[in-house]
């Protein structure tokens, strides 16, 4: 008993995490597969294609945004992701069988007599009761076929398999033929008829499933690969924004301490200079901050979303067949292909530090480590109009007084 509800328990997790629908939150039925590698219910997606703007020739992922061209096509032409379909039957089916009442309700597929079944045709994927078990065992026909109890399935001695998983894509256009080619021209598979037919001209490269399939591995391992470079690159840059955080907020505890110490001598004078420079130097550090937080939740969505289309991608190379992964294809190669250029967010070394530049008379300003140049500017002007004042300098042009001083005050207010 504890065996059935530890499995209950571990099937419950795979149908949450990987058999349901994020639109409906339902176990999967007749999935389709987005250019963004997503997949959703059939149903689901004609229901938001609906919603959504018809005149457009894009449907948009409701998970990561992504367009998925229709090219004037219905969400049925969509691709059909087997390998799910084929998960959920088999979950589906283990479920039945180690749920407890559940295992005595299955009944005999071969005939109509509603006979408990025992056993398990794995050829004819029906289930049998005991007479048509013994009726299959005795004819020369079925004598090869291979047969479990379902016993063995419940225990795990034997797997259960979804037939879905050996079954042949056909081609469309002629539904008696198998696809057995991939042109790589066209970047689809294709019949024998097809090939003759259709892909005969010198422009278009037929090759093996086989070959094409090892080929496709090898372009999704390399792209993966450097996926993967990328991603250290985007945890490198969450690390060194942490950093950089870190060295402003000590920075901005000792800058803060040194301004109350140099306030302290000055109260009575200065304490309005003080609360001011504070002021100044909060929102200097609210507005990096601000910016540091920003870069390190878009690197972490980066994060985010490179593993989970990695993930993505990885499932569908260990469980779809060699038809299903030559169909996605372009999608494969697509999608990671997006992740190996992602840039990391990165913020200037010059916003993780902040400083308390001191001045004659005064307590001093803020230092942010890219305005030396203006300083002497307004010092400049201050000196000129200083001259002004005192007659030093006479005759000058109204023209040329106006904007200088504006500039002064602006340049005076900036500090």
């Amino acid at each position: 008993m504890a065996s059935n509800v530890t499995a209950q328990s571990v099937l419950e997790k795979i149908s949450v995490d990987h058999l349901e629908c994020s639109i409906c939150t339902n176990r999967f039925r007749q999935p389709k597969v987005l250019d963004c590698l997503h997949t959703f219910c059939l149903r689901c997606l004609q229901e938001l294609r609906q919603r959504q703007n018809k005149g457009t020739v894009t449907l948009t992922c409701p998970l990561c945004r992504q367009e998925t061209m229709l090219d004037g096509k219905v969400i049925d032409d969509l691709p059909t992701n087997f390998a799910l379909t084929a998960l959920v039957e088999e979950v589906t089916m283990m479920e039945q069988l180690i749920t407890e009442g559940q295992g005595s309700e299955i009944k005999c597929q071969a005939c109509d007599e509603s006979n408990q079944a025992v056993s398990i045709c794995r050829d004819c994927d029906h289930f049998l009761c005991r007479e048509c078990q013994r009726a299959h065992e005795h004819m020369a026909v079925m004598k090869s076929h291979s047969i479990h109890t379902l016993a063995q399935l419940r225990t795990g001695q034997v797997a259960y398999k979804s037939k879905l998983r050996e079954e042949v894509p056909r081609c469309g256009q002629h539904p008696d033929q198998n696809l057995s080619f991939y042109c790589e021209t066209c970047a689809q598979l294709v019949c024998t008829t097809c090939s003759v037919l259709d892909h005969r001209n010198k422009t278009h490269t037929l090759v093996g499933l086989t070959k094409a399939v090892e080929t496709c591995k090898r372009q999704v391992a390399k792209l993966v690969a450097k996926a993967e470079q990328n991603k250290t690159a985007l945890n490198k840059a969450i690390q060194e924004t942490d950093k950089s955080r870190q060295k402003l907020d000590a920075t901005f505890d000792d800058t803060k301490t040194k301004i109350d110490q140099k306030g302290a001598v000055h109260v009575s004078r200065i304490n309005n200079e003080v609360q001011k420079l504070k002021q100044e130097l909060k929102t200097v550090y609210d507005d990096r901050c601000r910016v540091f937080e920003t870069a390190q939740v878009a690197n972490s969505k980066e994060v985010a979303q490179t593993e989970h289309k990695l993930d993505e991608v990885g499932q569908l190379m260990a469980q779809a067949s060699c038809y299903e992964i030559l169909d996605l294809k372009k999608k494969l190669l697509h999608n990671v292909r997006e992740l190996t250029v992602k840039q990391p967010h990165r913020v200037p070394e010059r916003f993780a530090s902040v400083g308390l530049v001191e001045g004659q008379g005064s307590l001093g300003r803020l230092h942010l480590g890219d305005e030396p140049k203006l300083e002497t500017f307004r010092r400049h002007c201050q000196a000129f109009l200083t001259q002004i004042k005192n007659h030093s300098i006479q005759y000058l042009p109204f023209i040329v007084f106006v904007p200088l001083y504006i500039l002064y005050v602006r340049l005076t207010d900036f500090y």
